[in-house]
This record gives structure tokens, C-alpha cells and sequence, in this order.
């Protein structure tokens, strides 16, 4: 894991992150002894006493092996997934349901086939509100949005192609703009670059 920490602040022995003058900064994403059981049951557990603090603003990137929890953690944190144990706490609420403030590009871009590339990054304004109530008085807003999107990865023209007539590569890069579309205050991308 690296966490970019600005110089002005520092750990202390617990972990929390503290300003020069010694107040504690509140972490704007936090898992605290989270573990986590796919399927529900007693089997061998995704992540166990899992704990992290990120602060609003703050970059951080999970690194490790294959199969070590990173993509779970992810989930858990975009309440995907619920803990067996522990805590998960966004924006000073605890995660108990999906989290609309959150972006996510997967590892696979997860397009769907029936739908043009600018329907596919339209789709979270569908589902998420308050988008999905001003989608249709403001659609022509939120298209030129996603055109500018678009244009910002090298895809400027695109939007009508279906995802088949797409690169893994382009397919990818509109993934991440589907996940930037509705200007999440946090955005999780899980190997967002691997195609």
C-alpha cells in the first residue's frame, strides 16, 4: 500500500493522521478490523482485520498479489459488499448499502453490448440520483459531459460505437469515464490500466 501523505502531517502510534499541531485529521475513508467472507459462511476469509484510513484528497494505491483483497477491499469501501466484522465508514457514514458518491472502473470495462459507448457512460446518471431526477430535462448537458470525457482519453467521436467496435484498450479508457461521468468525490479503480 502507498499512501501520498502531505509533509505537514504525521502518523501517530495508532496510526491516525495528525497536523503539526498535533489534531487528529479525519480520515474521509475508513475499514477499521474489517473481515470479510464471500459467500456469507465459515470458509477461508477475502481480507481479515483489515484496517486503513485515507483522507479526503489523499491518493492511495493497494498493491499486492493476486487474490490478496485488494479488489474486495473496494468493494467493501463502495459498500458492493458488506463485512462479516469490523466497520466501514465513507464520508462520516457508516457503509450499510451502495454509496452514490463513489466512482469505480473495474478490471474489466464492463460495457454493455446493446448499448453505444455514450449510453454506457450515461448508465450511472440513470441509476444514481440526484442525476437520474434532472437526466432527462438536463440530457443534453450531461452528453456534452461525457463527449468531453470522452475527447480527454483520445475517444473524441466514439461515443456512437458499440462497444465490440471498440479496443480492449478504448473499451477501458470509456470504462473510466463511466466511472468519472457523475463527478464522484471518490473514485476507486481496480487495475483500470491492465488492457
Amino acid at each position: 500500500m502507498l499512501l501520498a501523505r502531505p509533509a505537514a502531517l504525521t502518523a501517530d502510534d495508532r496510526g491516525h493522521a495528525r497536523s503539526r499541531h498535533g489534531d487528529l485529521v479525519t480520515a474521509f475513508v475508513e475499514l477499521t478490523d474489517v473481515t470479510h467472507v464471500y459467500g456469507g459462511g465459515d470458509g477461508p476469509p477475502a481480507v481479515a482485520g483489515l484496517s486503513l484510513r485515507i483522507r479526503e484528497g489523499e491518493f492511495a494505491a493497494i498493491v499486492g498479489p493476486s487474490g490478496c483483497g485488494k479488489s474486495t477491499m473496494m468493494k467493501l469501501a463502495t459498500g458492493l459488499q458488506r463485512p462479516k466484522s469490523g466497520s466501514v465508514v465513507v464520508a462520516g457514514r457508516e457503509v450499510t448499502q451502495p454509496i452514490k458518491i463513489t466512482g469505480m472502473a473495474f478490471q474489466n470495462p464492463v460495457m454493455l453490448p446493446w448499448r453505444t459507448t455514450l449510453q454506457n457512460l450515461l448508465l450511472p446518471l440513470e441509476i444514481v440520483e440526484p442525476h437520474r431526477s434532472r437526466l432527462r430535462a438536463n440530457k443534453a448537458e450531461y452528453v456534452e459531459r461525457a463527449e468531453m470525457l470522452l475527447e480527454t482519453v483520445g475517444l473524441k467521436g466514439m461515443g456512437s460505437k458499440f462497444p465490440w467496435q471498440l479496443s480492449g484498450g478504448m473499451q477501458q479508457r470509456a470504462s473510466l469515464c463511466r466511472s468519472l461521468i457523475h463527478e464522484p468525490k471518490l473514485l476507486m479503480l481496480d487495475e483500470p490500466f491492465g488492457a
